[in-house]
Formats: structure tokens, sequence, C-alpha cells
């Protein structure tokens, strides 16, 4: 088991939503047996060192490489390298234990291959953990009435918008079953963030039937 630490977010994530995917996240991670943990989307470097802390072994991945470069720098021993994971993931196939995606999977294009690619990272059994903002009937709505044009900016960058059906369906097709997914921030009707975790039940890879 991994050693408990009273990790402080503030220091390092000034966002309030970063803060609070991590404050479960992170929680969740003391509870597992140490292992190969590749985090997606890791900006400059500060959540592979929450999870390094954890006592796993850290594998973190960016596309943005002025982000990457300044991880290297920050944390010069943590393995931090450029990757567009929309079309592969750096790694080699059953390399992780689990993969960490916090608030990425919406800004992705190529739903199918970059989960193909998860799938294919993942042991058997490895766990695929993630955010991502909630969308309902309800919250979109809400959205319609009173913020459509800010949320839906085409020069925005998130390109998909996902319920809790959704989700679990994309997750399911790929060879994913669902442990849970729970809501952060707000009331549940109008949450701000998806929880999911996903464990790899078999090696499988799908192409969408919706050409892009």
């Amino acid at each position: 088991m991994t050693k408990k630490i009273d990790f402080k977010c503030e220091s390092l994530l000034a966002d309030a939503s970063q803060r609070r995917r991590y404050n479960v996240f992170l929680p969740f991670l003391q509870g597992l047996k140490t292992g190969n943990i590749l985090d997606i989307g890791c900006l400059t470097g500060d959540s592979c060192y929450f999870i390094y802390q954890c006592g796993h072994k850290v594998f973190g991945v960016d596309i943005d490489t002025g982000c990457v470069e300044l991880a290297k720098t920050k944390y010069p021993l943590l393995n931090i390298q450029w990757g567009d994971c929309e079309k592969r993931i750096p790694f080699e196939d059953k390399f992780f234990d689990l993969v960490w995606a916090g608030d990425v999977i919406e800004h992705i294009r190529f739903t199918d291959v970059f989960i193909n690619e998860i799938n294919r990272v993942l042991k058997v059994g490895g766990l695929f953990v993630l955010t991502t903002p909630m969308h309902n009937r309800i919250k979109n709505l809400l959205i319609s009435i009173a913020n459509f044009e800010k949320h839906f900016n085409p020069e925005f960058s998130h390109y998909r918008f996902y319920t809790k059906k959704s989700l679990k369906n994309v997750l399911e097709l790929r060879g994913f079953g669902i442990r849970s997914i729970k809501y952060i921030g707000r009331i549940p009707p109008i949450a701000e963030t998806m929880y999911a975790i996903a464990e790899k039940i078999e090696d499988k890879m799908v192409k969408g039937e919706h050409p892009y």
C-alpha cells in the first residue's frame, strides 16, 4: 500500500476545478498497490509530482511542447515527454496499471483512436480514470438559456460534450467495464464534472462508426 500523504493541492494547482479533481483522484491513488501510471495532459508536471508522491512510477505526456519543457525543468527525475495521444500514445502495449486523464477527453477530436490507444497501453485489469465536464438535459437547457454562445464557442478547445450515457457507451464499446461514474462540483443535476473509473476487461479496438 502507498503511504498516506497530506496533499496541499492549492500550492501547485491554482484553479478550483483542478483542485476538486485532484482532491478526489489522489486519495483514490493512495489506496492502490504501486504501479506504472500514465498522466495524459500533464501540463507542467505538477500532477505527475503528486502521483510520484503516492509512491507510483509515473509517466507524463502532453501535446504542448512548452509545457513539456517546463515540466522537465521542474521535475528532472520524472519521465515526462511530448505526445499526441489522439494519434498514438508513445508507450508500449500493456505497460500501464492505470491511465489518468483529467479533463482531457473533451479536447479530443478522434475519440475512437484515443480510447483504443488507452486500451492498448493498459494491462488487462488496469484502470482508466478520467474526468470530463458533465452534460445532461437539465444542464444543457440551462446552458441554452443563459450561456449558449460562450459554452459552444467554435473557437473554444472543447470538441466533445459527454453525458453519463455517452461516456459509458464509448468506453464499454472498446473493452472497458464501468466501475463507477460520479459527479464533482455543484449539485448532481447541474454538476460541473463527471469522475469515471473504468477497468480494462479485454484487448479491443473499435473504429468509430461515423467518419470525422
